[in-house]
């Protein structure tokens, strides 16, 4: 297991490394469209934030604009310096969420990307990280790709019912919608947007 880590940590370093922010294929200038909606349909302006796998720190940075306490983490040393400095009321931390060395928790986490990497045997090791670092009561925003995505390259595709049994024992599931991730690529990959709340 620790070389499987150290493994992970090196490969998101050097892709961190050879790749501008711009040019990876999750990139979005603005907050992403589901997460805006989600978050002005159900009222909310305030509170701690976590934006795990935060990489080019967009999202961390958006939410910090809209008025949000924002924590943004990453894997990669070299993401967190990338982004450190992109908006100084972020606090940009590297952390591997697997063995999160975070010892808080927070009102709402959000996950635009980080759990469809994860290898399947490890996804349970990942939702008790989550459940550590989310309060009571407090909000899980998770946008992956969708097994309806055609083909294989990219992460893995998530169905409904891997949501149900990763998360149903633990969350309450609230909604799961058939999205698209929205980026500055005229592709548009199929997507999940899943809102659950921590039991």
């Amino acid at each position: 297991m620790a070389k499987e880590i150290s493994n992970r940590i090196t490969d998101w370093n050097v892709y961190y490394e050879e790749n501008e922010n711009e040019d990876m294929p999750w990139y979005s200038k603005k907050l992403d469209n589901d997460i805006k909606n989600e978050l002005e349909k159900r009222k909310i302006i305030s509170g701690k934030i976590l934006d795990i796998g935060t990489g080019p720190g967009t999202q961390a940075t958006a939410l910090s604009e809209l008025g949000f306490d924002v924590t943004g983490t990453d894997i990669s040393e070299n993401a967190v310096e990338k982004v450190k400095n992109l908006n100084t009321n972020v606090r940009y931390i590297q952390d591997d969420i697997l063995n999160t060395k975070l010892n808080e928790q927070f009102d709402y986490i959000i996950d635009r990307g980080c759990f469809h990497v994860m290898k399947p045997d490890l996804r349970y090791q990942f939702v008790f990280s989550i459940i550590k670092l989310l309060k009571q009561g407090g909000l899980y925003f998770l946008k992956c790709f969708s097994n309806k995505q055609e083909g294989s390259i990219g992460p893995q595709r998530i169905s409904p019912d891997d949501i149900n049994k990763t998360f149903g024992k633990y969350f309450i599931i609230h909604s799961i919608d058939d999205t698209v991730f929205d980026g500055e690529r005229s592709s548009m990959p199929k997507a999940l947007f899943v809102v659950m709340e921590k039991k």
